[in-house]
């Protein structure tokens, strides 16, 4: 038998949120509970003028079935809703009784005691009406299944799937990208006309040891930027037209026809970066430059450790697979810069590589990719965007920023937090919070094992 109470619901919200909250409570008073009008305590209706404000919440929340907080900004700095849920949070401190039903109208941080809660999502207008059902359901003591769950999938007449079940959800969300914003970079660049036309010529007339700092050459013009300097310093005399460079301002030149150089320049600061200061290779008979870690000679597993905030992590780097056809499988990275609205960003993409010895030989052509389709299969969302932040913590090496030498004791600089995209289509329920900067997941390298062995055990590499 069930507790007879005055109120199916008490509404706590702050008077920002009066407009909002009397919609609400209009909603739910629409509907009912074995014939009977669902009756939900308003402080605004339900304290009469003249009356003690105090006392009416102390005696209106234990007489209600549930308490509907509408958590906002101003709902949280609030004396009055304050002590709203403080009442039945002392009451429940589990939360086993199930009583709160958390509404979010604006975004915040929920209280401690209501963190643990699934709320119901009103932040966006279009969600009004479903999350309205669900609310209604749970007060009328309906599970969500039986409330959301019954919405034919089809259409009763034409057979037809609905337009409106195939769409998004109405979901506020933030998005992770892999592209990361240049914050510094220095502010004139050095351009000279070259006598040779070719890169590796170059090289050849400068000598193939020679360490030169970053530089781009435009075959077709013989233009030539670097933003160290381009006379006798580094030997550039030799292969340029004039002793003397011409400084220009690097934000004209990413406005221009030749902003492709400054992207190629910066590749290949970057390319000098991976190899000298992380110690990765790439496939020279690969263009692509897809770097990955190599493994020292005899070592079957290499890891790596990388923070999150204070807290730190492991990933494996290289591992080798012990199959009729043994294989060693490299997280590698591709990181790379484009351009956007005339400014240069990192993009960061995580891939596989694989080796027959752990160090430079690649597997053949058809079994890499196979193997990389089928390891690529493997992740999900999440491990995909936790190799991305494994990959900008160990481009920084560990520090607060990416460095990038670009010549001459000049260093531009590279975001560690990524561009956000907001949208506001998703799947409800799936969104988390400031996913970026939580914990990772394990290291899933032990189900992808199991997974991979299993495939190997049907499908050998000789019969692919």
């Amino acid at each position: 038998m069930l507790k007879e109470y005055e109120y199916d619901a008490f509404v706590s919200y702050n008077k920002a949120d009066v407009d909002f909250a009397e919609k609400l409570v209009r909603r739910i008073e629409k509907e009912s509970i074995n014939g009977d009008p669902i009756k939900v305590f308003f402080s605004e209706w339900d304290v009469e003028p003249g009356e003690n404000i105090l006392l009416r919440i102390e005696k209106a929340e234990p007489s209600s079935r549930f308490i509907i907080p509408i958590m906002s900004p101003d709902w949280l700095k609030s004396d009055w809703t304050t002590l709203e849920r403080v009442i039945p949070v002392h009451d429940d401190p589990a939360g086993l009784k199930t009583r709160i039903i958390p509404v979010m109208r604006r975004n915040c941080e929920p209280p401690p005691s209501m963190r643990i809660l699934r709320w119901l999502d009103f932040r966006t207008d279009s969600n009004f009406e479903r999350e309205s059902k669900k609310l209604v359901g749970r007060i009328q003591g309906k599970t969500l299944r039986e409330t959301m769950g019954n919405e034919s999938r089809t259409s009763s007449f034409t057979g037809q799937i609905s337009y409106e079940l195939l769409t998004a959800d109405v979901q506020e969300e933030e998005i992770a990208s892999n592209v990361f914003t240049v914050t510094q970079i220095p502010s004139h660049i050095n351009v000279s006309i070259s006598k040779i036309r070719r890169r590796p010529d170059i090289f050849k007339v400068l000598g193939e040891g020679v360490d030169l700092p970053p530089f781009s050459l435009d075959e077709e013009t013989g233009k030539i930027y670097s933003f160290a300097a381009l006379g006798n310093q580094y030997r550039f005399g030799k292969v340029c037209l004039e002793p003397t460079c011409q400084s220009v301002t690097t934000e004209n030149v990413l406005s221009g026809n030749d902003a492709r150089l400054v992207i190629d320049l910066l590749n290949r600061a970057m390319t000098k970066h991976m190899r000298e200061k992380i110690h990765m290779t790439y496939d020279y008979r690969n263009t692509k430059k897809t770097f990955f870690p190599i493994e020292k000679s005899g070592d079957e597993i290499r890891n790596a450790t990388w923070k999150v905030g204070k807290k730190e992590y492991t990933r494996f780097l290289v591992r080798k697979v012990k199959l009729t056809n043994p294989y060693y499988v490299h997280r590698s990275c591709k990181a790379t810069f484009t351009q956007i609205d005339d400014w240069p960003f990192m993009k960061v993409l995580p891939g596989w590589h694989f080796t027959k010895d752990g160090i430079l030989e690649p597997v053949p052509p058809l079994q890499m990719s196979s193997l990389s389709s089928r390891w690529m299969n493997m992740q999900h969302n999440h491990s995909v965007l936790d190799d991305v932040r494994f990959w900008v913590y160990a481009l920084s090496e560990g520090r607060d920023e990416i460095k990038l030498s670009l010549g001459d004791n000049v260093e531009m600089t590279i975001a560690m937090t990524p561009a956000f995209a907001a949208t506001d289509r998703g799947i409800e329920g799936d969104y988390k919070k400031r996913l970026w900067h939580e914990k990772p997941k394990p290291d899933y390298f032990a189900e992808a094992m199991e997974k991979t062995l299993a495939i190997d055990r049907v499908f050998t590499v000789d019969e692919l």
